[in-house]
């Protein structure tokens, strides 16, 4: 295990670039300060990093649907809510002035607009022939990856918008947004957890290239079963 944590590294172009850009991209915008709303974008995109370039990728990838459906949680309830905190809003009142970027918002950030889009991203790629097809094919993937991102930035968009105007209010609105969410990420839950046979097959017997398998069956006792009712719940 320590041989894996140390050697599988993947070092992804696109990845490399892509979380290089939003740092350059947002020291244009706000300038190069030290503030927590800075913190907080400099954590998100560690995190997107970390998750796609680490040896946590490749369990997820590889070995445990446990491991992936946390990635996958990151990447819609976690990392967009510190891009956002992290987000000038004077950027934003700049933005706003534009029709279309006002046509965009007014339309993606309705509460139901918003709450099916991370919802609904979240559900669609738990079903089993999509996120199968996910596992296979590298576009896909990245697809996937991408529109979790997308997804869930939208979802939060309404509780942790930069602009205080345009958060849900009042507070009972909020909370029912955040509970109806929960209760219908529960049940995805529990239909995976409760499910009678494996819905992702490739974790039953995957490749080992890191020799790590003995580890997570054995020593760990997470079988291909179990692993799936993890992810679940």
């Amino acid at each position: 295990m320590t041989t894996f944590l140390m050697t599988a590294w993947d070092w992804k172009p696109s990845v490399v670039l892509g979380c290089s850009g939003l740092l350059v991209a947002y020291a244009w915008v706000t300038g190069v300060r030290f503030t927590r709303q800075s913190l907080s974008w400099v954590a998100g995109v560690l995190l997107i990093f970390l998750a796609l370039v680490s040896p946590a990728d490749e369990l997820a990838d590889r070995y445990l649907f446990s491991a992936h459906m946390a990635k996958h949680i990151l990447f819609v309830l976690v990392v967009p809510a510190l891009l956002l905190a992290g987000m000038p809003a004077g950027f934003f009142h700049k933005l706003l002035r534009r029709r279309a970027v006002t046509a965009i918002e007014h339309t993606l950030g309705k509460p139901p607009v918003s709450w099916m889009a991370g919802i609904g991203m979240m559900g669609f790629w738990h079903i089993p022939i999509f996120f199968n097809a996910a596992l296979s094919h590298t576009g896909l993937h990245i697809l996937e990856h991408l529109s979790l991102l997308a997804a869930g930035t939208i979802y939060w968009w309404p509780i942790l918008s930069p602009l205080p105007e345009l958060r849900l209010r009042p507070v009972p609105h909020a909370a029912s947004y955040l509970f109806t969410s929960c209760l219908a990420c529960t049940s995805m839950g529990i239909l995976i957890t409760f499910a009678p046979h494996l819905l992702y097959p490739a974790y039953a017997n995957p490749v080992d290239p890191y020799g790590i398998l003995p580890v997570i069956r054995e020593e760990w006792g997470i079988s291909a079963a179990t692993d799936q009712q993890i992810g679940g719940s």
